[in-house]
């Protein structure tokens, strides 16, 4: 039996893993198995702490994953539930996996009126994909008028959209399919692994140990983290405007909007990072909390959930059962208990 060693993952949108040393309970040589794909337009990363045939594990915790995103979440894979449905403006769904999943994201947005599962007109109109663009006025109001969740409709197994609306699972997916993949893992009597996608990371560990977590420095690069947090179960998802926005006339325009008015959000928030016990409530919940500001941090504690709030002057709030699991790793931030 290996000592168990303390091991830091970093955590951000746009996740990068680097220099990953983890504790293990098992043979040394069962090492680590580890496979990368892409899944949801980023990284996805699977590796199993010890264990039998841990590589096939990893890789049917992969292949849920893709056929998660390619054949119900994507808006963008022609073979998806929801590409069909925002072509059609109508969908059978026979399975009734994706109208499931409606009802469950809906559930969360009712939480927060400036989410819509009716975002793509945004990133349309502000070319959000591509370099960027400011739309009139007259443009925005109509996004706002397609992002109205009255224009979604579930009736049975039935799905349809009005008024040029169109689905997208943008502020959910990545921790759907992260916890799919962990959820896999788990059914093939996994007790240790990792699964990262995007800005999610899934924590699977059946032991009394924890890992320790880098939160990503919102002001550094892409390996660098300003502390760490201590995670045994669980999801981690992050929400920043330091990895995708553009900018015009000297203005940066994040990727994360506003229902309410169809505009890129603006706050003294730079990142959100939750950590709970489900991949999609914690995407929602970092995605609501950068919305709302700090005003979101009751959302969260309402929804048993933990919050690291990193704003524009490197101040820093955390929820207050985070004391003693977070640790500062660079000066130039202040924290703040909450």
């Amino acid at each position: 039996m290996l000592k168990a060693a303390k091991k830091i993952l970093p955590v951000a949108a746009l996740l990068v893993i680097v220099g990953i040393f983890v504790f293990s309970a098992f043979n040394e040589k069962t090492g680590p198995a580890k496979k990368v794909d892409f899944v949801c337009g980023s990284e996805v990363t699977v590796t199993v702490f010890g264990g039998f045939k841990s590589e096939e594990k990893t890789e049917r915790a992969i292949e849920e994953a893709k056929r998660l995103d390619s054949f119900v979440l994507s808006d963008t894979i022609p073979t998806s539930a929801t590409y069909l449905l925002n072509e059609n403006g109508k969908y059978t769904d026979k399975n009734g996996e994706l109208v499931s999943y409606i009802k469950e994201c809906k559930e969360l947005t009712d939480k927060c009126e400036q989410m819509t599962l009716l975002s793509k007109p945004f990133v349309i109109a502000w070319d959000i994909a591509g370099e960027g663009r400011i739309p009139s006025s007259e443009e925005i109001d109509e996004t706002v008028k397609k992002a109205d969740m009255n224009n979604l409709s579930v009736v049975g197994n039935e799905i349809s959209l009005s008024n040029g609306a169109l689905l997208s699972f943008g502020a959910f997916g990545k921790g759907t399919v992260c916890e799919k993949a962990v959820e896999t893992l788990k059914e093939q009597n996994v007790k240790s692994a990792i699964v990262t996608v995007g800005g999610t990371v899934g924590v699977l560990n059946t032991a009394e140990k924890t890992y320790s977590v880098g939160i990503r420095n919102p002001f550094g690069g892409s390996g660098d983290y300003f502390a760490t947090v201590n995670v045994n179960n669980g999801y981690l998802s992050t929400s920043g405007d330091y990895e995708k926005f553009f900018e015009k006339d000297g203005k940066r325009y994040c990727h994360i909007f506003d229902a309410a008015t169809g505009l890129p959000v603006k706050s003294d928030i730079t990142s959100v990072t939750v950590i709970t016990d489900g991949g999609t409530k914690s995407d929602f919940l970092s995605t609501a909390i950068f919305i709302l500001g700090e005003g979101g941090i009751d959302l969260a504690h309402d929804m048993n959930a933990e919050v690291i709030i990193v704003k524009k002057d490197k101040s820093v709030i955390i929820s207050k059962s985070l004391e003693d699991k977070f640790e500062l790793k660079n000066k130039d931030f202040t924290v703040t208990v909450k």
